[in-house]
């Protein structure tokens, strides 16, 4: 009994730290002309490692997957449509302008420059009805959700974690009524 409770207190500190992990990002869907979309806030991606980064002028990108996923009982979860942004930020120190860009795949889609920090931390993280796929594609009666992972490009330490490492996550359900 006591060989087994370090491994239960280990899986519950995991599972506790996944869990705060996941609302980290402020999701809202969006249905609309026929489409789902999702607008979503990841601010706390914006780590104190990261802001160190961009003001010794280091490029800096997070890259943003938003999926609108439908629940199933007995398997995995089934991706019906997956999209990524990303944005990317410069800070040129000798003027003291960072350049922010917001990319959907290798298109860039917005860009613009300010002086002002809090702009660019705004600039980085927010992002305004990205389109997941057609709302003729949802089932009535079926449970939907949208779920949206962050991760920056900062380099990491070795890691023997196979699947890549998420900055932070989130997960909103979706109705799909007619």
């Amino acid at each position: 009994m006591r060989r087994s409770l370090p491994a239960w207190m280990l899986v519950a500190v995991v599972a506790t730290s996944a869990s705060l992990a996941a609302s980290a990002v402020r999701i809202t869907p969006v249905l609309a002309d026929d489409k789902v979309m999702a607008t979503f806030a990841a601010s706390s991606v914006f780590s104190s490692d990261v802001r160190e980064a961009v003001q010794s002028g280091l490029s800096v990108t997070f890259t943003f997957t938003a999926e609108l996923r439908r629940t199933t009982t007995l398997w995995f979860d089934k991706t019906i449509a997956s999209t990524e942004v990303s944005s990317t930020v410069k800070f040129d120190m000798l003027t003291g302008i960072y350049q922010v860009s917001k990319l959907r795949g290798d298109t860039v889609h917005w860009s613009h420059q300010t002086q002002k920090e809090d702009e660019m931390r705004l600039w980085m993280t927010e992002f305004e009805r990205v389109t997941l796929d057609d709302v003729k594609v949802l089932e009535s009666g079926s449970e939907y959700y949208i779920r949206v992972r962050a991760r920056d490009n900062l380099p990491r330490g070795f890691s023997l974690w196979l699947f890549g490492h998420d900055a932070v996550s989130g997960r909103v359900e979706l109705t799909a009524g007619r």
